[in-house]
C-alpha cells in the first residue's frame, strides 16, 4: 500500500533520462539530505536517473516504461489480466451484495456557524450517498468540511485561504464534527474510542483553532493533531488526494477542461506514485551527500593513520617497562588494604563466635518455647484436675448434707406417723362414744314429747312449727341483707373507676388542647420561617450570623449552623431525623482551635451559644461501610452541600448506617428475620400515629431492641419544601381539633358515667336500709314466739334440757367425724410420705458410695497432675537460666566486636583515601607486600630517570588511536550505507515501475468496462515518458473503425459521461475507503445525468466497502432509490431578499 503522507507536485521530467545518474554521485549541501522537504514542480524526477545505469547492474536496474506507447500487444498480458479480474469482479458484485465496511468510513457530518450553515448534521449511509439541491445551498460545504475537520489545510478546498473564510457572517466561531465508524478487527484503538471516532475541529474569528478526538461517548481522548494523523493513515483517509476529494472547482476542471497533462499528473498523485518518486529522489540525495562525505574525509584519514602509527612506535619502546608502574600503583593499594583484611578476619572470628552464640540463644529458646508450652499445658491440666476434685468433692459433701436432711425429714415423718395413729385411735373411741350418748338422748326426747302431748293437746306443737319457720324467715333475711352489703365494695370500685377515667379523659383532653396549641404555635412560626429561616435554629441567630458577618479574624469561616447545608428529599421523615440530629444542626463547624475560642466568644456576645465541632479538611469516604445498596439510608435522604458538615454528621449520627424502613412489620422482619445486616447500626420506621413519631429498631449486646422515636415538635431547621410543611402542619392542626372534638366527647361520656355510678351506689345504701329493718322485725317474730314457747315449758323444763344435750352430741359427732376423716387421710399421707423418704435413704447411700469413689480418683488425678507441673516448672527455669548465660557471653562478644568495627572503620576510612577496595593475593601479608613495594619502587625511579614519564606516552598513544578508529568506522559505516542505498533503489524503482504498470493496466480495463456499460468503446492512452493521459471515445458502436475520437469532439453530454467513466476508473486504482466528487453533471442534461448517475451506483457497487460522497446540483426525483443509495436533499438558502419595488411605465 502506498504512503499515506499528502504528496508533493508531480515533476514533468522525460522518461528517456531515467537511469542517466544511477551511478553519479555529485556533491550536495547537507542541508538538501534533509528526509521531510519535498522537491518543487521543477525538480526532476528521480526515474530520470536510472535509465543509463552502469553495465554492472546489469539486469536489475529498471526497465523502460511499460507505456511509453500504446502500441498493440505491449503489454497485453497486464491489460488482458486486469480485463479478467475487472469482470470478475462484476460478476460477483451481480451475485453478492456489497457490504459497508467495518471502519474508516464517515457516519455523519455536523456543521455549526461553518460557510453557510448556522446547524446542519448529514447524517451519511455506509456505502452510496447523493447530496442534492439548489445552487447556493450549502452542499458543497460538506466535502470542504470533511477536509477541514480530517485535518486537511484551508488552502487545499480551493474555497478559502485561511480558516476564518469559512465562519458564517455574523458569527465569531465555527465547528465540524465528523464521526468515523470504528468497529470490526482492523477498528483503531476500539476499548479507548469506542464503535465510533469523533473529530472536532473549532476555530475563531480571533484565529484560535484546535482538534479534539472524541470517544463514542463524547469523553475527550486527546486535543493533538498528531493523533488525527495516526488515525487517518490506519483507516487511509487521503483527505488532501486531490483524487479523494474532488472540489467543486477541481471536479469542474477535470471533467469539462482538463488537458492530458494534467490528467495524467491527477492520475499520479492520487495513486501515490508521484510521492515515491519525490522519496526517491530525497534518498539519491542522500547518496549523494554520503559519496561526498567519504571523498572528502579520505585525506583526513591518512593524516591519522600517521599520527597514530608515530605513537604506537614510541609507545612500543617503553611498553617493556609499562606494567612496572602499575604493579607500584597495585602494591600501594594492596598495602593500604591489607591491615584492614587483617582486621576484618578478626571481625570475622568475632562475628562467628556470635552467630554462634545466637544459634545456641534460638536453639535454647526453641527448648523454652517448648518447655514453656509443656508447662503451660501441664499447669491448664492440673488446673483442670484441680477443679475438677473440687467438684466431685462439692458433690460427696452435697450428697452427705443431702442425706442427713432426707434422714432427719425420715426420722419427722416416722414421728409424726405414729402421733396421727395414736390420734386416730383416740378419735374412733370418742365417736363411738357420740354415737351412744345420741341414741339414748333420742330415747329420752320421744318419751318426754309424748308425755307432753297428751299434757295440753298439741298447741305447744304449733308454736314449736311457727318458732322454727320463723328462724328460717331470719336467716333468709340476714342472708340477704349480708348478700346486698357485698355488694357495695364493687359499686364503691365501680364509682372510683368511673371517677378515674374522667380524671384521665379530662387530662388527656387538656394535654392534646395544649398540644394543638403547640402546634398552632409551630405553623406560626413556620409561616415567619419563611421570611427568615435562621429563626428556626435559635431567636438570636440572625444577630449572630450578622457578627459573624462582620468578623474578620478568622483563619477559615466557620461552616454553620449545619441546619442550613442540609436539605431533606423526603420532607415525611422531618420530624424523627430532626429529633435525631438534635442540636447537632444548630452546631458550628471550624477547622482549628483559635476559631472555635473566637466563635465561642462572639456566641456568648450575641446570647447564641450553641455547639462547636472541630474537625480537620480531610475527606471521608463512606462508601466501604455503607450497607446495601437495597437500603435507603438518611445519608441518601439528605443533600448535603458541605463536605465537612456530612463529615460531622456521619461521624456524630452515623447517617450512612441509619436505614428508613416505613413499614414496622417489614422493618423487624428486615432487621431481626436472620444474620445481621452488614454495616447496619439502627433502622427508624413509623408508629401508628406519624404525628407522635416511630420507632427505633437497633441491636444492643446482640439482641433485638425497639426504642420509641420522638417526634420534633419545633421549626424544621433542614431546608424542605416550606410550603409543603406548612401545608402538612395545617392538615396536622385539623386533624388534631378533630380529635380534640372526640375527645372531648369522651369526657362527657365519662362523667355520665361517673354520675350514674354514684347514683347506684345511693340506691344501694337504701336498699340495705331496708334489709335493716327486714331483719330486726325476723328477729322480733323470733323472740315473740320464743317466749311463747318458754311459757308453755316452764312445765316441761326437761324436753329442753334433753333436746339441748342431744345437740351438743351431735355437734360433738359431727366434729369427730371430720376429725376421723382428716386423720384418716393425714395417716395415710404420712405412710406414703414414709415410704418414699426409706427409698431415698437407699439411694442416698448408692449415691454417696459413687460420690466417694469419683472424688478419690479425681484426688489421685490432681495430685499426679501438680507433680508433673512442678516438674516441668522446674525445666523450663533450667533452660532460663542457660538462655540468660547465653545472652552475657553474647553481649561481651558484641562489645569486642563494636570496638573491632570502629577500628576497622578508621582504617578504611584511610584506605579509601588512597583507593577504592582491592583484593590480596592468597598466602600475601602487610610484610611481604612492603618488601616487594620498596623494591619495585626503586627500579622504577631507575627507569624514570632514563626515559621519561610513561603516563604522558600512553595518554598520546591512546588519543591517536581512537581519533583513527573513529575515522575509519565512520567510513566504514558511510560506504555500507552508500552501498545498501545504492542496492535498494535498484530494487525500488523496478517494483515502481512494475506498480505503474498494473495501476495502469486496471484502469484501462476499467475505463473500457465503464464505457461498454452505455454502449461506447473507447481506450485511455497513456505516455509515461511524455507524462500525457488521454482517452479515445466512440459512442457510436457500429463504426467499424475502432480507434475512436478525442473528447474535444464528442458532444457535451458524451463528454461529460466520458470523463466519469474517467473518474471512476481512476477511483478503483486507488485504496481509498472514501471517494468524493462535487457537481459532477453540472454539464449534462437530463438523460446523461440519469445515465452517469446510474453508472456511478453501479461502479460505486463494484467498489466492495467503499462510501462514496456525490454532490449533484439536480433533485432527490432524480436519484433512483435503493437499500444502498442515501440521498440528501438541502434546502433552499434564505437569501434574505425582499420584493423589488418597479416603478409604473
Amino acid at each position: 500500500m502506498a504512503p499515506t503522507k499528502r504528496p508533493a507536485p508531480y515533476s514533468g521530467d522525460d522518461e528517456a533520462e531515467v537511469g542517466q545518474r544511477q551511478a553519479r554521485h555529485s556533491p550536495s549541501t547537507p542541508h538538501a539530505s534533509s528526509s521531510k522537504k519535498r522537491r518543487r514542480t521543477s525538480d526532476e524526477s528521480s526515474l530520470a536517473r536510472d535509465q543509463d545505469a552502469s553495465s554492472d547492474q546489469g539486469d536489475a536496474s529498471t526497465p523502460p516504461s511499460d507505456f511509453g506507447s500504446d502500441e498493440e500487444g505491449e503489454f497485453a498480458e497486464a491489460e488482458l489480466a486486469a480485463t479478467q479480474a475487472i469482470e470478475e469482479r462484476k460478476q460477483s458484485s451481480r451475485t453478492h451484495n456489497n457490504e459497508p465496511v467495518q471502519h474508516g468510513i464517515l457516519e455523519e457530518v455536523e456543521l455549526e456557524n461553518f460557510m453557510c450553515h448556522d446547524k446542519y448534521a448529514f447524517k451519511l449511509g455506509p456505502l452510496i450517498n447523493f447530496i442534492c439541491g439548489k445552487n447556493g445551498s450549502g452542499k458543497s460545504a460538506i466535502l470542504t468540511a470533511i477536509v477541514l475537520c480530517l485535518g486537511g489545510k484551508a488552502s487545499a478546498t480551493n474555497r478559502g485561504a485561511r480558516l476564518q473564510n469559512f465562519i458564517k457572517e455574523g458569527r465569531d466561531h465555527a465547528r465540524i464534527i465528523c464521526k468515523i465508524k470504528n468497529q470490526g478487527e482492523s477498528a483503531y484503538m476500539p476499548d479507548l474510542y469506542g464503535d465510533t471516532i469523533q473529530v472536532e475541529r473549532h476555530f475563531s474569528r480571533a484565529g484560535g483553532s484546535g482538534f479534539k478526538l472524541k470517544s463514542e461517548r463524547g469523553r475527550i481522548i486527546s486535543t493533538r493533531k498528531s493523533d488525527l494523523e495516526d488515525i487517518c493513515d490506519h483507516m487511509i483517509l487521503q483527505m488532501e488526494n486531490p483524487m479523494t476529494v474532488l472540489s467543486q472547482d477541481q471536479a469542474r476542471q477535470f471533467l469539462s477542461s482538463s488537458s492530458s497533462a494534467e490528467k495524467y499528473r491527477l492520475f499520479m498523485k492520487g495513486v501515490h506514485l508521484e510521492q515515491l518518486d519525490q522519496d526517491y529522489k530525497i534518498i539519491e540525495e542522500q547518496q549523494e551527500n554520503i559519496h561526498a562525505k567519504i571523498e572528502a574525509k579520505r585525506p583526513d584519514l591518512k593524516d591519522l593513520q600517521k599520527k597514530h602509527e608515530s605513537a604506537k612506535n614510541k609507545q612500543e619502546l617503553s611498553r617493556r617497562y609499562e606494567g612496572m608502574l602499575a604493579k607500584i600503583r597495585e602494591f600501594r593499594r594492596q598495602l593500604a588494604w591489607a591491615q584492614v583484611a587483617a582486621q576484618e578476619a578478626l571481625r570475622e572470628e568475632f562475628a562467628q563466635s556470635i552467630r554462634e552464640a545466637d544459634e545456641k540463644i534460638q536453639a535454647e529458646e526453641t527448648k523454652l518455647a517448648e518447655a514453656d508450652r509443656v508447662y503451660q499445658d501441664s499447669d491448664r491440666a492440673a488446673a483442670i484436675a484441680r477443679e475438677a476434685y473440687d467438684s466431685a468433692k462439692q458433690v460427696f459433701d452435697k450428697v452427705q448434707d443431702d442425706k442427713k436432711e432426707a434422714k432427719a425429714r425420715h426420722d419427722e415423718i416416722k414421728k409424726d406417723t405414729s402421733a396421727a395413729q395414736a390420734e386416730q385411735r383416740t378419735i374412733h373411741a370418742a365417736l363411738k362414744e357420740a354415737d351412744d350418748t345420741i341414741t339414748k338422748k333420742q330415747e329420752a326426747i320421744q318419751q318426754e314429747e309424748q308425755r307432753l302431748a297428751e299434757l295440753n293437746g298439741g298447741g305447744a306443737g304449733r308454736r314449736i312449727t311457727a318458732l322454727k319457720d320463723a328462724e328460717g324467715a331470719l336467716r333468709q333475711a340476714r342472708q340477704n341483707a349480708a348478700d346486698h352489703k357485698g355488694q357495695r365494695k364493687q359499686l364503691e370500685e365501680d364509682v372510683k373507676r368511673m371517677e378515674n377515667l374522667k380524671k384521665e379523659a379530662e387530662e388527656s383532653q387538656n394535654n392534646h388542647n395544649a398540644r394543638v396549641q403547640e402546634q398552632e404555635r409551630n405553623l406560626t412560626q413556620l409561616e415567619q420561617t419563611r421570611q427568615n429561616k435562621d429563626l428556626a435554629f435559635h431567636t438570636n441567630m440572625p444577630a449572630l450570623l450578622k457578627a459573624l458577618q462582620r468578623e474578620t479574624g478568622f483563619q477559615q469561616t466557620p461552616i454553620g449552623p449545619l441546619g442550613k447545608h442540609v436539605r431533606l428529599l423526603k420532607p415525611e421523615w422531618s420530624t424523627i431525623l430532626e429529633k435525631y440530629f438534635g442540636s447537632a444542626l444548630n452546631s458550628f463547624i471550624v477547622t482549628s482551635k483559635r476559631d472555635e475560642t473566637l466563635l465561642t466568644s462572639i456566641m456568648k456576645r450575641a446570647r447564641c451559644v450553641v455547639n462547636v465541632f472541630i474537625l480537620s479538611q480531610d475527606p471521608i469516604d463512606t462508601t466501604p461501610n455503607e450497607p446495601d445498596s437495597r437500603f435507603v439510608t438518611v445519608l441518601k435522604v439528605l443533600e448535603i452541600d458541605n463536605e465537612l458538615v456530612k463529615k460531622q454528621l456521619v461521624i456524630g449520627n452515623a447517617i450512612e448506617q441509619t436505614i428508613l424502613i416505613p413499614d414496622l412489620t417489614e422493618a423487624s422482619n428486615t432487621l431481626f428475620g436472620g444474620e445481621p445486616l452488614r454495616n447496619v447500626k439502627r433502622c427508624f420506621c413509623f408508629g401508628t400515629d406519624r404525628r407522635r413519631g416511630g420507632v427505633l429498631l437497633s441491636l444492643r449486646n446482640g439482641h433485638a431492641a425497639q426504642d420509641p422515636a420522638h417526634a420534633w415538635t419545633g421549626t424544621p431547621r433542614m431546608a424542605t419544601d416550606i410550603d409543603d410543611l406548612i401545608r402538612r402542619q395545617q392538615e396536622t392542626i385539623a386533624d388534631m381539633k378533630d380529635q380534640r372534638r372526640r375527645m372531648a366527647d369522651e369526657f362527657r361520656s365519662a362523667q355520665d358515667r361517673h354520675e350514674k355510678a354514684k347514683q347506684a351506689l345511693v340506691r344501694h345504701d337504701k336498699a340495705t336500709n331496708n334489709l335493716v329493718v327486714a331483719v330486726q322485725r325476723a328477729e322480733d317474730e323470733v323472740e315473740r314466739l320464743a317466749d311463747e314457747i318458754k311459757a308453755d315449758n316452764v312445765e316441761s323444763g326437761t324436753l329442753e334440757v334433753l333436746r339441748q344435750a342431744l345437740k351438743e352430741a351431735e355437734d360433738q359427732k359431727t366434729v369427730h367425724e371430720g376429725s376421723y376423716q382428716d386423720s384418716v387421710i393425714a395417716c395415710d399421707d404420712l405412710k406414703a410420705r414414709l415410704r418414699e423418704a426409706n427409698r431415698q435413704l437407699k439411694d442416698f447411700d448408692d449415691r454417696i458410695k459413687e460420690a466417694q469413689d469419683a472424688a478419690d480418683d479425681a484426688q489421685r488425678l490432681a495430685q499426679n497432675a501438680d507433680k508433673r507441673r512442678a516438674f516441668n516448672l522446674h525445666e523450663k527455669n533450667s533452660v532460663g537460666n542457660r538462655i540468660n548465660d547465653a545472652n552475657g557471653d553474647r553481649d561481651r562478644l558484641v562489645a569486642d566486636l563494636a570496638e573491632l568495627d570502629a577500628k576497622i572503620e578508621k582504617w578504611t576510612a584511610e584506605a579509601q583515601k588512597i583507593s577504592e577496595r582491592v583484593n590480596i593475593p592468597d598466602g600475601e601479608t602487610y610484610e611481604s607486600l612492603d618488601k616487594k613495594y620498596r623494591r619495585l619502587t626503586e627500579d622504577y625511579n631507575k627507569y624514570q630517570d632514563r626515559i621519561g614519564d610513561r603516563d604522558q606516552i600512553a595518554a598520546e598513544a591512546t588519543k591517536w588511536k581512537k581519533a583513527y578508529d573513529n575515522a575509519q568506522a565512520e567510513m566504514q559505516g558511510l560506504e555500507t550505507l552508500r552501498d545498501k542505498l545504492n542496492e535498494t533503489m535498484v530494487q525500488r524503482k523496478f517494483r515502481w515501475k512494475q506498480f505503474r504498470s498494473f495501476i495502469s493496466a486496471h484502469a484501462k480495463a476499467q475505463f473500457m468496462y465503464m464505457l461498454s456499460e452505455r454502449g461506447f468503446r473507447g481506450t485511455l492512452i497513456m505516455d509515461h515518458q511524455k507524462k500525457m493521459m488521454d482517452l479515445r471515445v466512440e459512442p457510436d458502436i457500429t463504426r467499424r473503425d475502432g480507434s475512436g475520437r478525442s473528447a474535444r469532439t464528442l458532444s457535451g453530454g458524451e463528454k461529460s459521461y466520458s470523463q466519469v467513466c474517467l473518474l471512476l476508473a481512476m477511483w478503483e486504482a486507488m485504496g481509498a475507503p472514501i471517494r468524493c466528487l462535487d457537481e459532477f453533471d453540472v454539464f449534462m442534461d437530463a438523460v446523461n445525468r440519469n445515465i452517469s448517475v446510474n453508472l456511478l451506483i453501479d461502479g460505486a457497487r463494484q467498489s466492495i466497502g467503499r462510501q462514496f460522497i456525490l454532490i449533484s446540483p439536480g433533485t432527490k426525483s432524480d436519484i433512483k432509490s435503493a437499500p444502498d443509495v442515501k440521498v440528501h436533499e438541502v434546502a433552499a438558502p434564505e437569501r434574505g431578499q425582499t420584493r423589488l419595488v418597479l416603478a409604473s411605465a
